[in-house]
């Protein structure tokens, strides 16, 4: 799904918005905002550092490890009920609503 998700970012314009923010002038590769993931990447290839092929391959990367980080930090939540995406699991997700919301 990670690769799906950001083939979609690029289709609604992701390069085009880190362009404007790269063609702005004032903001640099080392700010934090533009170390995010999926801007990093963009930036780099907007700066000519690696084609349009490795700028993607490098972003779905970078965002699997930053989804397997949160997966380990999240795991460790005592608290946290993990509910697949689906809509085969709404009647699961509304009787977990009603006990937290009780």
């Amino acid at each position: 799904r990670i690769t799906q998700r950001f083939d979609i970012m690029l289709q609604q314009g992701l390069i085009e918005e880190v362009e404007t923010l790269f063609n702005r002038g004032d903001l640099h590769a080392e700010m934090p905002s533009i170390r995010a993931v999926g801007y990093r990447q963009v930036w780099a290839y907007l700066a000519g550092d690696y084609g349009y092929d490795e700028m993607r391959e490098k972003a779905i990367i970078a965002t699997a490890q930053l989804a397997k980080r949160q997966m380990t930090w999240l795991r460790k939540e005592t608290d946290c009920n993990f509910i697949e995406p689906n809509a085969l699991n709404t009647p699961k997700v509304l009787k977990n609503l009603k006990i937290l919301l009780s």
